[in-house]
Parts: structure tokens; C-alpha cells; sequence
């Protein structure tokens, strides 16, 4: 098969111009179901590709988006990124995929990065409390969305969803099931980029709310992982505190308490029930299957794009997009109300 073929043997071929192979391969109009079918034939012929440099210089648009997160490890992030790159794909996108590990200056790096590769946009969780870097990128010209965290202005965009609510759901569970002495295994960051924590916020209140007592024992800190789970929970043990329910930060924290409970010979939910946040899809093959708080990745990969889309034209006007929350009740919390 001839390579290199170029817009203009393609013309010659068809017989018919340049600008009508343009329009034919850009899907302008313009042009009738015959020239359209010649112009593919010899596109197929000459085994033609169009080149994607020339056309991001007319168009502006290089049909690329980024997406960058703080680690691949937890399962919500995988998750994540499966569901902006299926988004990102339906809308005829290439994605580019990076993760900063939580370092403002690894995150820095990656944005100047997709900066100069001209992408249409980016999607990202940003590091904790890191806030300069996106909006100094986004006043450059970048189109950026952020996960998680509101922010506002020129190029920037939000996709949240309700923490407050969504912590509050999973601790009136467990309230509600009978739960007494409630223990809460939190991140040590409290969260990758929103302060005050607002899961250990929601924690507190519910509490204080359903007249149940809450000290600063209530609430261990640890990395947000199953090994930091399996660690906070073992902690609480150790140190005696009683404990017939728990809130974990997000699911692998919830597993890792799971493995300490096993362990410790506790059985789940009979001896202390447990909640999850997130539902990654592993909750459901867990014995026992995980009750949690989920949050739609799909969802928010839809949302994130048509935000970047919208942004396009309205740069500086875009509110915030919520993604809601619902309890998913399984296993883990199943037994009879007290």
C-alpha cells in the first residue's frame, strides 16, 4: 500500500479539490454522496491518514484531553480513569493518563507538560490543598476541570459530589442498625485537595446529632490505603476503644479494617458492622460485600467532559456540576436494628 500519501494526491485521485477532501475527511458538507464516495475510495486506496498537526493548527484543537490523578493504587482512581476515558472516547478523544503521587511538584510539571502539547483540556485531582498551580495554568489558556474540588474562574471548572451528605448517609446507617460506639479509620491528609475534612466533619456531627459521644479517640489517621486501614484499625483495638461500628474514609481503608477485624476474630457485621466510601466494584466480591456510599465514576467522567466542552465557549461562566451520592447497603451492615 502506498504511504505517505498526501491531501493532494488524494484530490488528484478523486478528482476534485483539496478543500472538498478537507471537507469530506472534517465532515463539513458541503459536497454530494458521490464525491463523498470517491473521495473515500481514494482515501482507502492511497491508504491516506490525515495529518493531525496541520489540522490542530486550523481547527485548534488537537483532540487530545488529559486526565491526571493523584495514584493508580486505590481502586476509585482505576476506576476513575476508566470512566472519563470511556467519556473521552465516545467524544472522539485521545486521553493522556499521568499521576503526580500527591506532589505539588511532580503535579506542576505534568500540567506544563500537557500545556505544551496543546491539549484540549485536562481533568484533575489535584494534590492536597494545591490550588496556585491549577489556576496559574488555567489564566495561561488551559482548560482545566477539577475532581472533587470547587473551583472557580477563567478556564476552571468543578465536578463534586456531596462528601458531607454522603458521610452523613453511611453513619445514620449505621446508627440506625444499632451501632453505639462508632470509630471513623480517616485519611491522615484528610483528603487530596478539600480542607476542613469533611468526611470527619460529617462524622462528628452525626454523632453529636443522634447523642452519641465523640472525642478525637473516635477518629484514627492513616494513609488512605488497605495497609493504612488494616493499621488504624488495629490501632483502635490495641488502644481498647469500644467499637460496634465503623466508618471508613473511602473502600480500601474499609478492607484494610476488614483484614484487622478478621484477624482480631471480630466478625463483620455481627460484632461491628462496617461502611465504605466510594463502592469501588471489588465491594460487592468482598465476604462480606461491603456496604459504602458510591459515587458514579461513569457519571463523572460524562460530567468532566461535557464541562470541558461547555468550556470552550464559556470559559469564565461554568458552575459547578454535582454528581449525587447514594448508600448501597450490603452485607456488612446487615443485621437486625436494635
Amino acid at each position: 500500500m502506498p504511504s505517505g500519501a498526501t491531501l493532494h494526491d488524494v484530490a488528484a485521485l478523486a478528482g476534485v479539490s483539496t478543500r472538498t477532501v478537507s471537507r469530506v475527511v472534517n465532515d463539513e458538507g458541503g459536497f454530494g454522496a458521490a464525491t463523498r464516495l470517491r473521495v473515500e475510495e481514494a482515501i482507502e486506496k492511497l491508504g491516506y491518514r490525515p495529518n493531525m498537526l496541520a489540522r490542530a493548527l486550523i481547527t485548534r484543537r488537537t483532540g487530545t484531553v488529559g486526565l491526571v490523578v493523584p495514584q493508580m493504587v486505590d481502586p476509585f482512581f482505576a476506576e476513575l480513569v476508566d470512566g472519563v476515558q470511556a467519556a473521552a472516547k465516545a467524544a472522539g478523544l485521545t486521553m493522556i493518563i499521568a499521576k503526580h503521587d500527591n506532589d505539588a511538584v511532580e503535579f506542576e510539571s505534568i500540567l506544563e507538560t500537557l500545556s505544551s502539547f496543546a491539549v484540549d483540556g485536562a481533568i484533575v485531582y489535584t494534590p492536597s490543598g494545591e490550588r496556585a498551580t491549577v489556576v496559574k495554568h488555567a489564566m495561561r489558556g488551559l482548560r482545566i476541570v477539577v475532581v472533587g474540588a470547587e473551583m472557580t474562574g477563567m478556564n476552571l471548572g468543578s465536578v463534586l459530589w456531596d462528601i458531607t451528605r454522603g458521610a452523613k448517609l453511611g453513619v445514620e446507617h449505621l446508627v440506625r442498625i444499632g451501632c453505639r460506639n462508632l470509630v471513623m479509620v480517616s485519611n491522615t491528609d484528610s483528603g487530596y485537595a478539600v480542607l476542613p475534612p469533611r468526611r470527619e466533619t460529617a462524622f462528628r456531627h452525626t454523632l453529636q446529632s443522634e447523642g452519641l459521644a465523640f472525642t478525637e479517640a473516635h477518629v484514627v489517621r492513616r494513609d488512605p490505603t488497605i495497609e493504612g486501614g488494616r493499621s488504624g484499625m488495629e490501632a483502635v483495638l490495641a488502644a481498647g476503644t469500644p467499637v460496634d461500628g465503623v466508618f471508613a474514609y473511602n473502600d480500601a481503608v474499609a478492607i484494610g479494617a476488614l483484614q484487622a477485624l478478621a484477624v482480631a476474630g471480630l466478625r463483620v457485621p455481627d460484632d461491628v458492622a462496617l461502611v465504605g466510601f466510594n463502592d469501588i466494584s471489588m465491594c460487592s466480591s468482598l465476604v462480606p460485600a461491603l456496604t459504602s456510599v458510591r459515587l458514579d465514576r461513569h457519571a463523572i467522567g460524562l460530567e468532566a467532559m461535557a464541562l470541558l466542552d461547555r468550556m470552550r465557549s464559556a470559559p469564565d461562566r461554568q458552575p459547578p456540576v454535582y454528581v449525587d451520592v447514594e448508600l448501597v447497603v450490603r452485607q456488612s451492615t446487615e443485621r437486625p436494628s436494635k
